[in-house]
């Protein structure tokens, strides 16, 4: 699904036709930086898990020109990254920047990161940087940082981490408030 950066995910990812669950008005809103594919892999498989349940956009942070219009409607913002010097790159940090102030009051919130093997204190994380940023902008933090494994510095992915993404997308949504579709 390489590409669908900054588009909307069509009705169902698994190609179903019918109404969406109501959600109440409630949107998401997937927002990731990827330096080799490995982020987007993984934000790519939390945007198609919490798509099954309510409407979900999925975005590179390269493509965000407006951070307020970005945002605009959205009431779950899942925001990741892969760790860079024990925590958030630059360009991440920047983006997430024009938020400033109190902009995410309300705003159901959570972060993931991708990393090395290893214990967090070693490795750093940017999922747990990313929240501590975030809940400083009034973020309501549902679930704790998630990382995501890769195998060496460039990836790829560890076997089955894209599956433990759609799962804790479920997660996420649960503590949201949003009851998962789960589809047989």
């Amino acid at each position: 699904m390489v590409g669908v950066a900054s588009a909307a995910l069509g009705p169902f990812p698994d190609g179903r036709r019918g109404r969406a669950p109501d959600t109440g008005g409630m949107n998401a809103l997937v927002l990731y930086e990827t330096k080799y594919g490995n982020t987007e892999k993984v934000a790519e498989a939390i945007a198609l898990a919490l798509q099954e349940s309510m409407p979900t956009r999925l975005e590179a942070v390269a493509e965000i020109d407006d951070c307020e219009e970005a945002l605009r409607d959205v009431s779950l913002l899942v925001v990741g990254g892969p760790t860079h010097r024990h925590g958030v790159s630059t360009v991440l940090r920047e983006t997430l920047r024009c938020l400033g102030g109190r902009a995410l009051d309300g705003v159901r919130v959570a972060t993931f990161d991708t990393r090395l093997h290893g214990p967090r204190v070693v490795t750093g994380s940017a999922a747990v940087r990313l929240a501590r940023l975030l809940r400083h902008d009034g973020a309501w933090i549902v679930v704790p940082p998630a990382s995501f494994l890769v195998d060496g510095g460039e990836g790829p992915l560890d076997p089955g981490e894209e599956e433990r993404a759609h799962a804790w997308a479920y997660e996420v949504l649960q503590a949201a408030g949003i009851r998962p579709h789960v589809h047989a």
